[in-house]
């Protein structure tokens, strides 16, 4: 009897990269019974037939109703992206929860109308790409409070429409961050994704919201407006893998990308209680991040995909098809703050733990967004202009532009950060023996270790006095000295360890 990991191989094997080769028929047969072999091992562990998203749908956030009603009692509300999966949840739970005055749904499409609401909700149709129109919304509805939700959202739809996606996530931002402060709206929370808190990432979406985020922080300060951002993961009632997994056993084949992956995932619910409470924690100055206080164990892609097949009833095979573009194959583990098991979070990058903390309920952490230590305004200017003056379909160009500032924002994160956190992020990042572990190279975790060793060049270290570990940071440098690209940088880092300075 095979091994889960001998099947996976064998798998892996006989369909590479999703290929049935030139005589499908008998791989798709051997594929059905090694998927089959699949089911029953994982049907061990736990029933296939059990939903794993349910566990995930059944998470909460409290939602602070009486705070909230107090606050938004009366008030005229604008929500951004209403006709969306969360936009129209939170129009609902406004309409149906809280007594806010007038609510306008916003969106390109017809935004849904909760029951018994049509004399509070308004829907408007209108591009927030197009400064005009949504500032006559603006102007019509004068809104005090705005709940921005408005987004091309669809990851692997984002490495198509690279132009849609850059114009909607960052151009839209910017008007209707401009719109909050030109018409005197006192809040405006901005939904984001968990995947922003990556140093750098070459996604589209990803990166577009990234963006948008550095944009929102550098504006915030000299904006009369309070700005809250709301960092999402995955939400278990409008997943795009579980509905792409139906479609590919509708379609008779389903494809992974491969097998030892794991996402997070959270409920609508928790989703909409964040947006709002957010409302509560906003203040002067910097603007606020928020995510959900503690998302749990990840999801077994693969266990979602079996149960897919067994719920079916359909002899479906299962192959892996490799990353597509968008998806890094190898994590940084220097994203996350290692040095105290209550900083490490998933939605918060190692710059950004500090200034962490938990609600009185523990339901949401609160913090404040990382981001370049110098003006990005013009650049982000010149990046949206690039964009739109190119053609449409220029989908390399489009790419190529958002990683080149995207890499100039990372450097420049990264040269505003202590240096001595950057070198614990270095090391947490990059020793050699958790890379030997997890199969991977230096070269593999892509441009952020060049802009983050090159970001200490010159730097001096004593490693007693900044609570470095000399020893690992030593092993590390040198390790990441044997890369010629990188040896130049890294013989310009000193550590002291008492009376001994060593360089890699």
């Amino acid at each position: 009897m095979l091994s889960r990991a001998e099947i996976i191989d064998e798998i892996l094997a006989l369909a590479p990269a999703g290929d049935f080769g030139p005589n499908p028929e008998p791989v798709r047969a051997r594929l059905w019974g090694l998927t089959s072999a699949l089911i029953k091992s994982y049907d061990a562990d736990e029933p296939i037939t059990v939903d794993p998203m349910e566990i995930y749908r059944q998470r909460a956030v409290p939602l602070e109703t009486t705070r909230l009603a107090d606050f938004l009692r009366g008030k005229r509300v604008l929500v951004t992206g209403a006709a969306g999966a969360v936009g129209s949840e939170v129009v609902a739970a406004l309409a149906n929860r809280l007594p806010t005055g007038a609510i306008c749904a916003l969106d390109l499409r017809d935004s849904p109308i909760p029951e018994g609401a049509e004399n509070r909700v308004v829907p408007v149709i209108a591009d927030i790409r197009d400064l005009e129109a949504t500032g006559k919304v603006f102007a019509e509805f004068n809104p005090e409070i705005v709940y921005h939700l408005a987004a091309q959202r669809e990851p692997g739809l984002a490495e198509f429409e690279t132009a849609f996606t850059i114009s909607t996530n960052i151009t839209g931002t910017r008007n209707v961050l401009t719109l909050c402060d030109q018409f005197g709206v006192d809040i405006c929370v901005h939904a984001s994704t968990g995947k922003a808190a990556r140093y750098y990432t070459p996604d589209i979406y990803a990166g577009s919201k990234k963006v948008a985020e550095w944009m929102i922080a550098e504006e915030a300060p000299s904006l009369a407006t309070k700005i809250g951002m709301v960092r999402f993961t995955h939400i278990a009632e409008n997943s795009i893998v579980f509905d792409d997994f139906r479609r590919k056993v509708d379609a008779g084949v389903l494809n992974i990308h491969e097998p030892y992956r794991l996402m997070y995932v959270q409920s609508m619910s928790e989703a909409v209680a964040l947006v709002l409470n957010t409302t509560l924690y906003v203040d002067d100055g910097e603007a606020t991040l928020v995510t959900v206080g503690d998302l749990g164990w990840p999801l077994d892609i693969l266990r979602l995909a079996l149960h897919t097949i067994a719920v079916s009833g359909r002899d479906v095979p299962l192959c892996f098809m490799g990353l597509p573009a968008g998806y890094e194959k190898h994590t940084f583990l220097g994203q996350l703050d290692w040095s105290d098991p209550c900083k490490t979070h998933p939605m918060l990058n190692a710059l950004e733990s500090d200034d962490a903390h938990l609600t009185e309920d523990e339901g949401m952490m609160i913090s404040r967004p990382s981001h370049p230590s110098v003006p990005v305004a013009a650049e982000i200017e010149r990046l949206c202009a690039d964009v739109e003056s190119s053609d449409v379909d220029d989908r390399a160009v489009h790419k190529k532009r958002l990683a080149d500032f995207l890499q100039w924002g990372c450097r420049a994160t990264f040269d505003g950060a202590d240096p001595a956190q950057r070198m614990r992020i270095l090391t947490w990042g990059c020793d050699p023996d958790i890379l030997a572990r997890e199969g991977a190279t230096v070269q593999d975790l892509g441009p952020v270790v060049p802009l983050l060793v090159d970001s200490l060049r010159g730097a001096q270290f004593d490693g007693a006095r900044q609570g470095l570990n000399v020893e690992r940071v030593t092993r590390t440098l040198r390790c990441l000295s044997e890369v010629p690209e990188l040896k130049p940088m890294v013989d310009g880092i000193s550590v002291v360890s008492g009376e001994v300075a060593t360089t890699a």
